[in-house]
């Protein structure tokens, strides 16, 4: 009886550090897989945009993805139906962003470099928020990115 103990302990915690580590690799950008991808291109460079197209998706934006999980060629874009004031805050963020503002035509209005990320959930008084811009779509791209560099105002970004 007290072999057969130790063997159902051990073989229940073999099966907890299993289920551990299965959830530690797992990559914390899988619900992107579901997302629409479009390609920007910059100059000869191609980058991988999400397109965050309903409600749901632009409340979630980046949270909860890890660097090593978002490649530096891949950014996000938040589309909208007509121009407002927008203005983008960084909570359960885990790198920094370049926050692209940009009007119908994809024309680059404005730019937020290095907006600060933030690994907690915290209230809107202590997330970064980025600038507030009069636009229509907004792009964000990993500020560490030699591609986000690229993308200046004054520019009207392409498509494939």
């Amino acid at each position: 009886p007290q072999r057969r103990f130790s063997f159902i302990f051990f073989f229940i915690s073999l099966l907890m550090v299993t289920s551990c580590n299965t959830q530690t690799n797992a990559s914390t950008a899988g619900h992107l897989e579901d997302y629409p991808i479009k390609t920007l291109k910059l100059g000869d460079k191609k980058v991988k945009v999400y397109i965050a197209n309903t409600d749901e998706r632009q409340r979630r934006g980046l949270s909860k993805i890890q660097s090593k999980d978002f490649p530096i060629d891949s950014g996000m874009l938040f589309p909208d139906e007509y121009m407002h004031i927008r203005q983008f805050w960084m909570p359960e963020t885990y790198f920094d962003l370049d926050v692209i503002f940009m009007n119908s035509d994809y024309y680059v209005l404005d730019i937020h470099r290095g907006l600060k990320h933030f690994p907690g959930k915290g209230s809107r008084r202590e997330v970064p928020l980025s600038k507030e811009v009069f636009c229509q779509h907004v792009l964000e791209l990993r500020a560490d990115s030699p591609l986000a560099k690229l993308v200046q105002p004054g520019m009207t970004l392409k498509f494939e």
